[in-house]
């Protein structure tokens, strides 16, 4: 028998032709057998559903006609001799690891460069092209010296070593000669409609032509009417000519510019949703989105669908490792193969994402244990866990003990919470003892099935078995229950990897993660909503809508270079496709999802928001754009220009929520209705939603000149916060920043302390060291030189023990850092002391001073020397706090000097400091200190304290910066303590972000711990209320007085 062909347009016209094929074969000499076996081979199971569904809406219907892939067709025929000599299907996790190994054996021509991620990608395309070739075309190849034979030397490794299994080129040459020894199989098909076959391999074409000498056999080939750039090489490669007038080559009805993809896909379903309820709705199972590019199109259609409340089926946006039991899986890979695992960074994400069972079945606090891993530093690898774990311990014990001894009345929650913290650490231990084990006992080689073995326990002990997975779930049970056994198959699938040498645990990692990147699966029911999907699932398909969206230059049509590996040259001559026929699939594909439906939208992106680049559209976009326009051609540069009716420009999400006649989903439909009401603040949601009506109030009154609640004026005051005891610090926040004190000292919120694995010590961490090291050396000596007299030897000996003690313990605790940055600071530590001992010298000399006093506490504090008050105008008292880092006495006149150590750099310098003493209240240490020494030493009020801030660190240049407590700078310091507290006490706390020029740009948020969280408008809402009355004592204690009170 002959084996038939005809060409068809995709479309409408081919699947007439189809219809016309099978009725022809049930219709013999004007005879109608309607039990006539017929079997189609279809191009996709897609295309196969929407083929049954077609014919079967046809008069009569279909009886005993197959619709079934040629793949499906070949196993039908052709794997049971296979089979029968003990080949079977090859698992594509033993493809990618045989390939890996055969390329790992070979000549190091990719030079250090692993055989893992594109080089492996890359080897597994051009393994996959010689699948299809045939020997001739594979010593066309390795007849070129260098990187070709080298390729065909390793692919000969490769077969060598699979030739338990078969390959789709194997399917086919035994299906060929499997023919004639299968009548009851032939029998069953009848004859054979092959409908729109794509490009088949040689074996495959081959097997078409055995199988129409045993069967008729009719091919039904698809035309896009693109004869020069698509067609012409389809009909040469089925040796037919030319069709004698070609239809018309289809272009979109409309073309659509959208400010960026997630706009666009909502442009498309709002057409959608809109197209529902006109006179001539249009299904949802009648429409459709294409895409070219999976990424971003795939999970942005899946989203918008999803919000909109449309159904839709198509493939899934997410992988087998974004279900549970793959991110657990992924995590414990993540253990064995990753050189340094940080809990805070590795583990505790994807422990947070699951529900984690303690060893006695129980679910675990995950949540309250990742917070206590943060602080106990559980930052490196897992042989220090249980070591900072038990140090941790230690640490609240003490704690514990002291609380038990003397309660903190400030935190009376403090020794239960200790308590309960105790407890966790040691459930924490036994866990992360546990991870610890499965991380550092891996074998450095092993089977794949002894990996597998050991990974599925532990994953098992974490998830529990299939039922105890199942009764802790929450959702969507019966999908995460099917990706449970997704990976369970996936991990008996490294049984058939045993065959192949012994794997490392990083292998074995990256072998199941690259299994958990695929897809799990088809969502939805087929033909039921809206079908999203590539360009190329198209093929076969009949719509009545289809929506192309992502129709931008070098991405419909992708930009296409010669492959890395193979030239087009050498390609050419071994008769493989080239980068041309690259692009003519892409152009098949883009023609045939036009022909898919009667009307046609094509979009495009003006930018790709996450890459920050703009984008201009394709050109076949731009076909459809210049037929619209009457043929006059449009180019990508002047789209902007081009007539409405032409293209259809969104200039933003706000204009098509405004404008469009139907929203995409409830949410736009909520921002139309109010913003169109006119008066927000009358709609009836702001009244079911309490916090939009909050929200509008605040956008109305915000942007009012004057301090508003919603910038930090509190109406009843904070009273009871200014009576509470204040540190130098907490006043300095109010002057810094009042919105600073209002979040910290009012809201009592804290920056989380947690430790990390910094590169280098932290300058907090060491400005508290070198504070140790130099109280110790003052409280421990027996005796201590007089003014004028040096540090001897052995005391400067001292200084060095007690500060190798004390950075030790430092970097013991973990907060040093690097060892070989650590190495440099701890030298530079050492300097500084040396020096500091050298200058303080110098300055006991030069003043005749003697120090009295070290770390002196005052306050409301343990350890308190004294309390100290600063009486206010009004008489009140506000208590203060802190600790004096040095006290000096002047020999000559007994005179007080308060020093505070800085180990940074200048701040405050010299010159601010003779500007204003108090740095516009933000420095006030000093002042404080001084009052503090005042009443410490039972001296009158009135009389002068010195103070200095000494920068004790080469980076601060050992500067001595000394600023005299007199009487004119002691008022200057009650007014601005006043003022901090009279504003206190009326609630005043705005936002004050600092300068704001080209230099110093927010210069108050730049350390604040609050930064996140703060307005991201701070600096227009400051800049539209700072000239409000009530601010006019704080701004000129920050900015000094305005030019109307010095003209005054």
């Amino acid at each position: 028998m002959a084996l038939a062909v005809s060409a068809h347009t995709y479309g409408p016209e081919a699947e007439r032709a189809l219809a016309g094929a099978i009725e022809r074969v049930k219709t013999r000499d004007g005879h109608r057998d309607p039990l006539a076996p017929v079997t189609v081979v279809v191009p996709t199971s897609l295309a196969g559903y929407h083929i049954r569904r077609s014919l079967g809406r046809r008069p009569g219907g279909i009886v005993n006609v197959q619709v079934k892939p040629l793949q499906a067709l070949l196993e039908l025929i052709g794997s049971t001799s296979l089979a029968n000599t003990g080949r079977r299907p090859m698992p594509e996790s033993l493809r990618v690891e045989t390939i890996r190994q055969v390329a790992q054996r070979g000549a190091p021509v990719f030079g250090d460069v692993p055989i893992d991620g594109p080089v492996l990608q890359q080897l597994m395309q051009r393994f996959s092209e010689f699948d299809d070739c045939d020997r001739e075309q594979l010593q066309a190849i390795a007849a070129q010296p260098g990187l070709p034979a080298y390729l065909v030397g390793l692919y000969d490794d490769y077969v060598q070593q699979t030739r338990g299994f078969y390959t789709t080129r194997d399917l086919a040459e035994s299906a060929s000669e499997a023919l004639p020894t299968q009548p009851v199989v032939l029998r069953d098909i009848g004859s054979v409609v092959v409908y729109l076959p794509g490009d088949l391999s040689s074996p495959q074409r081959r097997f078409l032509q055995a199988l129409s000498e045993q069967a008729e056999v009719e091919v039904l080939l698809g035309m896009t009417s693109d004869l020069d750039k698509v067609d012409r090489r389809v009909l040469d490669q089925w040796g037919r000519d030319p069709p004698a007038a070609a239809a018309r080559i289809p272009t979109a009805q409309r073309v659509a510019q959208s400010p960026d993809a997630e706009e666009e896909v909502r442009s498309a379903i709002r057409d959608i949703a809109a197209s529902l309820l006109a006179a001539d709705p249009t299904p949802l199972h009648r429409t459709a989105i294409l895409y070219r590019q999976a990424e971003p199109y795939q999970r942005i259609c899946a989203e918008q669908l999803d919000a909109a409340g449309i159904a839709w089926n198509g493939r899934n946006a997410q992988t087998l490792g974004q279900s549970i039991a793959g991110r657990t899986l992924d995590g414990l890979l993540g253990l064995i193969s990753e050189s340094a695992i940080s809990w805070t960074n590795h583990v505790a994400t994807w422990l947070a994402a699951a529900p984690i069972r303690e060893a006695n079945g129980e679910l675990a606090p995950v949540a309250r244990w990742n917070q206590l891993a943060r602080r106990a530093n559980l930052h490196r690898d897992p042989r220090e866990w249980a070591l900072r774990l038990a140090r941790y311990r230690a640490t609240c014990t003490a704690d514990l003990d002291r609380l038990r001894r003397v309660a903190d009345e400030s935190k009376p929650g403090r020794l239960p919470w200790v308590e309960v913290e105790i407890r966790e650490i040691d459930r924490l231990s036994q866990f992360a003892e546990q991870l610890a084990r499965f991380a550092l006992e891996a074998p450095e080689r092993s089977s794949w099935s002894a990996y597998a073995r050991r990974t599925r326990h532990q994953l098992e002990l974490l998830l529990g078995d299939r039922s105890s997975f199942a009764m802790h779930l929450s959702g969507d049970d019966d999908a995460e229950l099917a990706r449970w056994d997704d990976v369970q198959q996936l991990l008996t699938e490294f049984s058939w990897l045993d065959d192949l040498e012994d794997a490392s645990p990083e292998r074995f990692a990256s072998a199941a993660r690259r299994a958990l990147q695929r897809s799990i699966g088809h969502h939805g029911r087929l033909g039921d909503g809206v079908y999203v999907g590539p360009l190329g699932s198209a093929v076969g398909m009949q719509w009545d809508v289809v929506y192309i969206v992502g129709a931008a230059e070098r991405s419909l049509p992708q930009i296409r270079s010669e492959d890395p590996l193979l030239s087009d040259q050498l390609r050419a001559r071994a008769s493989l496709p080239v980068a041309a026929d690259d692009l003519r699939r892409e152009r098949a594909d883009y023609l045939v999802a036009l022909h898919s439906a009667e009307r046609r939208v094509l979009s495009y992106p003006r930018a790709d928001v996450r890459a920050q680049r703009a984008k201009l559209p394709g050109r076949w976009l731009l076909e459809s754009a210049t037929e619209l326009n009457g043929g006059k051609r449009i180019y990508a540069s002047r789209i902007d220009q081009a007539p409405g009716h032409v293209v259809r420009a969104t200039p933003s999400f706000e204009r098509s929520v405004l404008t469009a006649d139907m929203p995409s989903d409830i949410h736009e439909f909520d921002l139309k209705s109010i913003r169109d009401s006119g008066r927000p603040r009358l709609h009836y949601l702001p009244e079911l939603v309490p916090a939009l009506a909050r929200g509008l109030v605040q956008r109305e009154e915000r942007w009012r000149p004057r301090l508003t609640r919603w910038d930090g004026l509190i109406a009843q005051g904070a009273a009871e916060a200014a009576t509470e005891p204040h540190s130098a610090g907490a006043l300095q926040d109010w002057a810094t920043c009042p919105y600073r004190y209002f979040l910290g000292r009012i809201l009592r919120i804290e920056e989380r302390d947690e430790p990390r694995d910094e590169l280098q010590i932290t300058p907090l961490d060491k400005g508290s060291l070198i504070h140790e090291i130099l109280d110790r050396f003052y409280t421990q000596a027996d005796s201590r030189p007089n003014p004028g007299q040096s540090w001897p030897t052995n005391e400067r000996q001292r200084l060095e023990t007690i500060a190798n003690e004390v950075l030790e313990g430092a970097r013991q605790r973990g907060l040093t850092g690097r060892e070989l940055l650590w190495r440099r600071d701890r030298t530079r530590i050492l300097a500084d002391l040396r020096t500091l001992l050298d200058l303080d010298d110098e300055h006991r000399s030069r003043l005749l001073t003697r120090q009295i006093g070290s770390e002196l506490v005052f306050g409301a504090l343990p350890d308190s020397q004294a309390d100290v008050v600063f009486t206010l105008d009004d008489g009140s008292s506000l208590p203060l706090r802190g600790m004096i880092d040095r006290i000096d006495r002047s020999e000559p006149d007994d005179r007080l000097i308060v020093i505070d150590y800085k180990t940074g750099g200048e701040r405050p310098s010299a010159f601010e400091l003779r500007k204003d003493p108090l740095v516009g209240g933000r420095y006030l240490q000093l002042p404080i200190y001084a009052h503090a020494a005042r009443q410490i030493f039972d001296l009158d009020p009135e009389e002068a304290v010195d103070s200095a801030y000494w920068f004790i660190s080469e980076r601060g240049r050992f500067k001595y910066n000394p600023v005299q407590w007199n009487e004119a700078n002691t008022d200057r310091f009650a007014r601005a303590v006043n003022l901090i507290v009279d504003n206190v006490r009326a609630g005043r706390f705005p936002a004050n972000p600092g300068a704001d020029d080209h230099r110093d740009r927010n210069s108050n948020c730049r350390f604040c711990s609050f930064d996140a969280i703060c307005p991201a408008d701070r600096s227009a809402n400051w800049k539209q209320i700072r000239l409000d009355p009530r601010l006019t004592a704080y701004r000129e204690l920050t900015e000094g007085p305005s030019e109307e009170a010095l003209d005054e």
